[in-house]
């Protein structure tokens, strides 16, 4: 009677172990399956477990942790893909289009041998202001390679950051009769001190100022505010306009990264002041932040440590 039982118990124990080993097989199979789709450019698929092990479990959960990421790295270097084709295309744009005025000005000074005096100053004006315009975008680009590299010197102190908007402000100011604007200025009596370096936030001002002019000239309204948060303080700049879409809200701080409305001709930038500006908040330590609404108000934000 024992040796019966004990062979039924032996039974049983290698019916669950064929068990056990036809349904690992399934899950290995299952595996090899999402894996090989994957492989084949599917990463929209994950691994699934049917199982109450715990182990089991956390390996699913891992396996498809790791499968994420392997999507967003492939996605990310789809973007920066494209990026890099963008970026050829609009610095091939933003450099020939000066460089062809300029020849083609310079052509019919040369070889028009009809024109006046009045008609040569007009074209070498032009040709000069197109050389200026130039000459600015490539030093655009120089300072934003030297910026990326780290060969700009940062040099970190207390900063007087309500004077420093305030003489910003004053530079801006025949800019901002030309287009007719009167900003808002929401700065209080009292200063606020930051650690930072002066030239690093004058270029992270005006560049933020320009970008304002830029896409807020039309609606004349352009304000600036400054507020104290914890232990940093933080600047707004902000803008009327269009606005900013929210597909583009993720990469607007990318290196030559324009928006299609950006890439008209009414409202065309090098796309590096953006870039730029990040770059230097983030070596300062600070954050910088864009929130717009559609057709209404796009604002840019940036903080510094506050002096203590």
């Amino acid at each position: 009677m024992m040796n019966i039982y004990i062979v039924c118990i032996l039974i049983c124990i290698c019916c669950i172990l064929i068990f056990n080993n036809i349904y690992f097989s399934k899950q290995i199979n299952e595996i090899n399956r999402t894996l090989e789709g994957i492989k084949g450019g599917n990463f929209n698929i994950r691994v699934r477990f049917y199982s109450s092990t715990k182990g089991i479990q956390n390996l699913g959960v891992n396996l498809n942790y790791i499968i994420d990421e392997f999507q967003r790295i492939a996605e990310k270097k789809q973007y920066l893909e494209e990026s890099r084709k963008k970026m050829v295309a609009n610095i091939s744009h933003d450099l020939r289009t000066p460089l062809t005025s300029i020849l083609g000005y310079l052509e019919a000074l040369q070889k028009d041998s009809k024109l006046n005096d009045k008609e040569k100053k007009y074209f070498l004006d032009i040709v000069y202001s197109k050389s200026q315009k130039l000459y600015s975008l490539l030093e655009e680009f120089f300072r934003f390679s030297k910026i990326e590299a780290e060969d700009v010197l940062i040099k970190v102190e207390k900063i007087n950051l309500t004077n420093m908007i305030q003489d910003v402000l004053v530079g801006f100011y025949q800019e901002f009769v030309n287009q007719n604007i009167e900003p808002i200025i929401e700065i209080a009596e009292k200063d606020f001190f930051v650690w930072g370096d002066s030239k690093a936030i004058d270029r992270i001002l005006s560049n933020l100022l320009i970008n304002a002019l830029r896409y807020g000239k039309d609606e004349k309204i352009i304000g600036i505010k400054i507020r104290g948060e914890n232990s940093m303080v933080w600047v707004d700049i902000w803008n009327g306009g269009a606005g900013i879409a929210e597909k583009d809200i993720p990469y607007i701080f990318d290196r030559l990264y324009i928006g299609e409305t950006s890439r008209n001709g009414k409202f065309h930038g090098s796309g590096l002041g953006l870039a730029i500006v990040k770059k230097l908040v983030e070596r300062l330590k600070g954050e910088v932040l864009v929130k717009s609404i559609l057709n209404e108000k796009t604002t840019f934000s940036f903080s510094l440590p506050l002096y203590k």
